[in-house]
């Protein structure tokens, strides 16, 4: 047996010698291990030291021949937290306004016609068409009426002045047809009237009329244009006395022939 083991030994010194002291030294610890351990040995007379044998097998693994390494869940521990959801923000829906579509109302202004006052002169020639005869020699103007007559008041005023055959007539405003009218029937009776017919007249009037003269003018109106001036106080001449009037206005005699009826 002792020969086999030789011959082992010595065949593997002379294939392998590094695997062979390898061995040897391994063989040479055990040996002195164990007679450590024997009785008479040295570990009478010397402690003994355990000697601890570490033998660690590492596997070698070819690169790109491993297996993938398992994967490792990991599990995360949830935490003790308060978890807030927040609200979501309503959208605004948009609103649609559908525009209203007015017709326009048409407005038609009704264009009321002022009446247009007719000129001075015009009013002059309807007076003088009608019958009143102020005189070849009168004449009128516009002014100031308060120069001659005092003051007047009114939107429109008239002064008829002046000596028997030369009569003016002042206007001053926006005067009307009658007014225009009375001065023109003024200017006739100044000229003309005799004393007994304005005597008469102003009995018959008295106090309502301003003057004698004004008292035969507003009967002349009333007798040539139809209407009652009321441009000299509140005098109304009646149909008959105006009518009295035009017969006798342009009498040449102081006196009259007939009385003025009341």
């Amino acid at each position: 047996m002792v020969e086999n083991v030789r011959g082992t030994f010595s065949a593997l010194l002379h294939r392998r010698p590094r695997v062979t002291a390898l061995l040897l030294l391994a063989f040479i610890s055990l040996a002195v291990s164990v007679v450590s351990f024997l009785p008479g040995g040295s570990s009478a007379s010397h402690p003994t030291r355990a000697v601890h044998t570490e033998i660690r097998t590492v596997e070698a693994v070819p690169p790109h021949s491993a297996a993938p390494a398992a994967p490792v869940a990991v599990t995360a521990s949830p935490l003790a937290s308060t978890s807030t959801t927040p609200t979501p923000t309503p959208t605004p829906t948009p609103t649609m306004t559908t525009p209203t579509m007015t017709t326009p109302t048409r407005v038609v202004t009704a264009t009321v016609a002022m009446p247009v006052q007719p000129s001075i002169a015009t009013l002059v020639a309807e007076v003088e068409a009608a019958g009143i005869e102020p005189g070849s020699n009168w004449s009128w103007s516009m002014g100031d009426t308060a120069t001659h007559c005092g003051v007047i008041t009114g939107a429109g005023t008239g002064c008829t002045f002046g000596a028997a055959g030369l009569e003016q007539t002042v206007f001053a405003g926006s005067p009307t047809l009658t007014l225009v009218a009375h001065e023109l029937a003024n200017a006739e009776t100044q000229n003309d009237a005799v004393p007994d017919l304005l005597n008469e007249v102003a009995a018959v009037a008295g106090t309502t009329s301003w003057s004698q003269t004004d008292a035969v003018a507003s009967c002349l109106v009333a007798h040539f244009m139809g209407f009652q001036d009321a441009a000299a106080g509140t005098w109304q001449c009646s149909s008959t006395l105006a009518s009295f009037v035009a017969a006798n206005i342009h009498d040449t005699l102081s006196t009259v022939v007939a009385v003025a009826p009341r």
